[in-house]
Order: C-alpha cells, then sequence, then structure tokens
C-alpha cells in the first residue's frame, strides 16, 4: 500500500473527527448546554467545509494534514477564548494524543513545543485567577505530567511507527503480489485467442472476454445477464445434460460441438467446460473456452479427400490395366462376330459392343484417378472457353426449350491452367444442370470477377434439386442418384478444380434448382 494512500485515509479520520466536533460544538451551543461568548462556531465551520472540498477534490495530502493540524488547533483556541472554562485546556493535550496517529516525530515534537507556548500564555493572560491560586510545587507537578505525557506520545509515536512501518511494507507485498496476479488475470483474459464466458447457475453470462464477441458476434452489453442461444437447436437437449454434469461437479475437456453465432449460422467448436468454485468449495458459476475449429475439420475432410483419391488412384491403375488386357481381346472376338450379319445372336453381340464401351468409359474415367496428369498449364480466356462450350449444347437446350441466360460481367479473363481439363469441369456441370431439368426451365451462367483476384463462374439451373444429404456425399466416389451414373464425374471435377488451386461450392434446394460457383485465381497478361 503507498504512503500516500495511509496519509490519505488517516487525513480523511481526522476530518471526519473535527466535522464531528464541529457539528457537536454547534448542537451544545444551540440548546445553551454551555454559555458561550459566541453562541455558534461559525469560524470553524466554514474552515472545516473549505477542508470538506479540499478533500473532494484531492489536494495534496501533506497539505491536508497541514490544513487539518492549524484547523484543529486553532479551533480549540477560539473554544478557549470563547468560555471562562479552564478545564477546556486539556483539549490542546488531547490534540496531541490525536496527531500521534500520523507517526510524526517532528509533528510531535512541534506541536508539545507549539502547546507549552500556548499554556503559558493562555494561563498567564486568560486565566490570571488560576494562575495566583498555584503553587511553584502546582507548576513543577503539571510540568512533570506534561512531559511525561509527551515522552509517553514520542515512545508511543516511534513503537507504533515501526509497527505501521512493518505491516504497510506487508500489506504493501500483499497488495502488490494481489494486483499483479488480478491484472495477469486480466490481461489473459481479455487478451486470450480462446473464447472465454463465464455463466451463473440459471446459464445466465455474467461475463465474456473480446475473443467470445468476435467468435459468436454478441457484443459484451447485448449479453450479460441474459441466456442467449449459443448452442444449435439440435444439440440443445445435449448442452442441458452437459450443464446438469457441470452443475453436479464435473468437468468437459475438449468436446467438440456445433455451435451457432447470434446470425445463425453454425460452426465446430472445441469447447473446454468446468466448474467455479468458491472458498467453501460451492459451485457459484461456470466457465466456457470455446475454440473454433472449422479450419481444422476442413482441414481434416481435405486430407481424408486426398487419402481416399490416393488410394482410388492406386486401385484404378491397377484395375484399369488388368481389366483393359482381356477386354481387348474380348473386344475383338465381338467385333469379328459382329462381321457375321445373319448370326442369330447379333442382337446379344450388339449389347455386348455397347456394354463393352461403357466399361471402356468407366476405365477411362478411372484412369484420371489414377495419378495427376503431367500438366503443362498455359494461360487461356476463360470467358471462350465457356462461350464455345455453351455453342456445343445450344441444339439441345433448344431441342428441350431450355433457356440459356448469360451474365458476363467482365471479358478476357485469364486463367492459368489445363484448357481440356477445365473444359470437362462445364461439360460435367452443364450436362447435369440439362439432365436435372425433366422439361423446360432456365439455366444462367454468371462470370465476374472477385475482389481477391478471382474469376467466379456460377452455374445455376431451376430444375429437381438436390436434397441436403445428396450435397454432402456429392463428391465422395461411386456415389451417384442416376441410374446409369458412375458416381465419378462429380468427383473429377472437384480434383480438376483443386488441381487448379481453385474452389468449387454447390448451393441446392431439393424442388428449386441447384447453383454450382466455381472460382478459379485469374493471371495478368
Amino acid at each position: 500500500m503507498k504512503h500516500s494512500t495511509i496519509l490519505r485515509k488517516r487525513n480523511q479520520f481526522v476530518l471526519f473527527l473535527f466535522t464531528t466536533g464541529i457539528i457537536i460544538h454547534a448542537i451544545i451551543s444551540s440548546i445553551h448546554l454551555i454559555n458561550y461568548d459566541v453562541p455558534f462556531p461559525l469560524t470553524a465551520s466554514i474552515y472545516c467545509a473549505i477542508l470538506l472540498i479540499c478533500s473532494a477534490l484531492q489536494i495534496n495530502e501533506y497539505v491536508m494534514k497541514i490544513l487539518l493540524i492549524i484547523g484543529l488547533n486553532g479551533s480549540i483556541i477560539l473554544l478557549i477564548m470563547q468560555t471562562n472554562y479552564i478545564y477546556f485546556l486539556v483539549f490542546l493535550i488531547l490534540l496531541l494524543f490525536l496527531l500521534a496517529i500520523y507517526q510524526s516525530l517532528w509533528i510531535n515534537l512541534s506541536m508539545f513545543i507549539v502547546t507549552i507556548i500556548q499554556l503559558v500564555f493562555l494561563i498567564e493572560y486568560r486565566y490570571t485567577i488560576f494562575r495566583n491560586s498555584i503553587t511553584d510545587t502546582d507548576i513543577a507537578l503539571f510540568t512533570i505530567i506534561l512531559f511525561t505525557v509527551a515522552i509517553i506520545g514520542f515512545m508511543q509515536t516511534v513503537y507504533i511507527n515501526n509497527s505501521w512501518k512493518n505491516m504497510e511494507n506487508h500489506s504493501d507485498s500483499l497488495e502488490k503480489a494481489f494486483l499483479s496476479k488480478e491484472a495477469y488475470l486480466n490481461l489473459f483474459f481479455e487478451n486470450a485467442k480462446d473464447s472465454i464466458a463465464v455463466f451463473d447457475l440459471e446459464n445466465k453470462i455474467i461475463t465474456v472476454n473480446p475473443a467470445f464477441e468476435k467468435l459468436y458476434g454478441w457484443n459484451k452489453r447485448e449479453c450479460i445477464g441474459k441466456a442467449v442461444p449459443l448452442v444449435a437447436p439440435e444439440y440443445i437437449n445435449l448442452a442441458k445434460e452437459r450443464c446438469n454434469h457441470l452443475l453436479s461437479g464435473g468437468s468437459f475437456d475438449m468436446l467438440e460441438s456445433k455451435d451457432m453465432r447470434k446470425d445463425g449460422t453454425y460452426f465446430d467448436a472445441q469447447m473446454t467446460l468446468s466448474p467455479i468454485y468458491d472458498y467453501n468449495g460451492k459451485i457459484i458459476a461456470t466457465s466456457v473456452i470455446t475454440r473454433d475449429i472449422s479450419y481444422k475439420k476442413e482441414a481434416e475432410k481435405l486430407i481424408i479427400q486426398s487419402e481416399k483419391l490416393k488410394a482410388i488412384g492406386e486401385i484404378a491403375a491397377g484395375v484399369a490395366h488388368e481389366v483393359r488386357n482381356p477386354l481387348t481381346v474380348i473386344s475383338g472376338f465381338v467385333q469379328m462376330m459382329k462381321n457375321d450379319k445373319n448370326s442369330p445372336y447379333a442382337f446379344y453381340i450388339n449389347l455386348i459392343d455397347e456394354e463393352i464401351d461403357r466399361i471402356n468409359l468407366i476405365i477411362s474415367e478411372f484412369l484420371v484417378l489414377s495419378k495427376p496428369h503431367a500438366m503443362q498449364p498455359k494461360v487461356f480466356q476463360i470467358d471462350k472457353i465457356i462461350s464455345d462450350i455453351l455453342t456445343l449444347y445450344l441444339p439441345e437446350l433448344q431441342l428441350k426449350n431450355i433457356e440459356l441466360i448469360q451474365n458476363w460481367n467482365t471479358n478476357n479473363m485469364m486463367i492459368k491452367g489445363d484448357a481440356n481439363q477445365i473444359k470437362q469441369v462445364f461439360i460435367n456441370i452443364i450436362k447435369n444442370a440439362v439432365e436435372a431439368i425433366e422439361k423446360e426451365g432456365n439455366i444462367s451462367v454468371t462470370i465476374e470477377k472477385t475482389a481477391k483476384q478471382f474469376c467466379s463462374i456460377c452455374f445455376t439451373d431451376d430444375g429437381g434439386g438436390m436434397e441436403k444429404e445428396v450435397v454432402e456425399h456429392i463428391f465422395k466416389p461411386f456415389y451417384t442418384t442416376k441410374a446409369e451414373g458412375t458416381g465419378l464425374g462429380m468427383m473429377i471435377t472437384e480434383k480438376i478444380i483443386q488441381e487448379h488451386e481453385g474452389q468449387i461450392t454447390i448451393d441446392s434446394e431439393y424442388g428449386k434448382g441447384t447453383s454450382i460457383t466455381i472460382k478459379l485465381p485469374c493471371v495478368d497478361v
């Protein structure tokens, strides 16, 4: 504890006694309990009011100490001068004891000298009758008593001063340690990268840190004292079970769940939940430390997908090699048999030939997955590639009464990569869009440049759309909803886009249509 803080508290205590004395003096004078020449201590009251103002303005505490000593001594002198009661002189001696609170030898010594001078002056000139009635023995005895009081006061000051210093040093050490610990805890709470929230026993928020505001979108003023929705609706029952477990003294470490932001979006969360105990071991609150692991989940998903592609590629290469060898022999004999136009098995031979072509198609798609192609990237114009493909599909679109809407918000956008592979991606997407529209409908193609130097190509159709489960599994191998599909088309599409350092996202609602957006990095020529 700093010395100025101790001195301020002492000054406040002395000022309190001064103010109380003035009030008592005013009450006694108003009821005429003692006869005063001046009925109300006006001067002392004004001085006391000035001291109260100085205390409120927090002036220098050393100056305040001097003003208090002058005010107390002056008020006692005024009190003595207003009465004929000689026993009021004892207030001067009591003042010496009061000032010992400052534990200052120079104050005690100075006030002792001043008090002796004041006592001599008052007895000599104010109380002349009393002076004539005392003997030398009385004066000697009074002097001995006064010096004894002074010596006791000095000894008390020295002893108490040392004791106070020890106590102050100890208190100072404790307070510094406490403030340091509290400051570090506060800095940790405010600067932690993980979201931290403290809840009461009714699951209402007590406090949150800035990371919580950033992660969940709720600011501190909005959520304190409230039970805000932080959990996805489908996880509410699990959240209640966790809460009950916490209140019973349990805890959770690195628990993974789905949490919800203020705007209603979900994110993958990793949480540590712990009860908070008071000094008696009673649970008074709970703490939740949350970390957004959406990026981690996405990375894990990409790793799994990469491992799948690698495994499938290895299998595909082996299967393609092993299947094509006997298939070549079978295909040769089928071609020989097809030359016999009068064969009674012509229908079956044609059917076998068609199935062989289908097997070849599947093997070709397998080979795409087997290993990354030795791609020699070249810069090409993306909007020209799309225009060529749309021109290719235009007759089929007109035949099925499908209107093509082209929104070219930019031209001459250049992409670096394999143009043939990108064509394969767009053909696959448009083919799926055409198949999704049973009769007439619309397909729109939008090209624009995003703020981060990406070319965005969006294909939107108003076909049957896809269910959520289909969208989640569409890039998985061999997953298809088509009777004759291989389940490799969209997987190959995603692989090509990833090899070109791009992104592909699908937004679809069953019965309303599908929107597929591809983002590829642009290059400046």
